[in-house]
């Protein structure tokens, strides 16, 4: 399934309403925390890039069909 361009801020809020809660920033990019202990880490730029996207999802375990759902 092909993501959509997305923009930083949309991301956030998108895993927000999966659960994950924002640490602490570091240059542009964005730590979060899901309460079972899974990271993700993504550019918090305009666009973020498709694949880049998809990759930090993978690593997260986020489901991209249920990511995609609550956009």
């Amino acid at each position: 399934m092909k993501l959509p361009l997305l923009s930083g801020q949309q991301v956030l809020s998108t895993l927000r309403r999966l659960g994950f809660i924002e640490l602490p920033k570091k240059g542009s990019h964005v730590k979060m925390k899901h309460p079972d202990g899974r990271i993700i880490v993504f550019p918090y730029h305009n666009e973020i890039d498709r694949f880049t996207l998809k990759g930090a999802l993978n690593d997260a375990e986020v489901n991209i069909e249920e990511f995609l759902s609550n956009i």
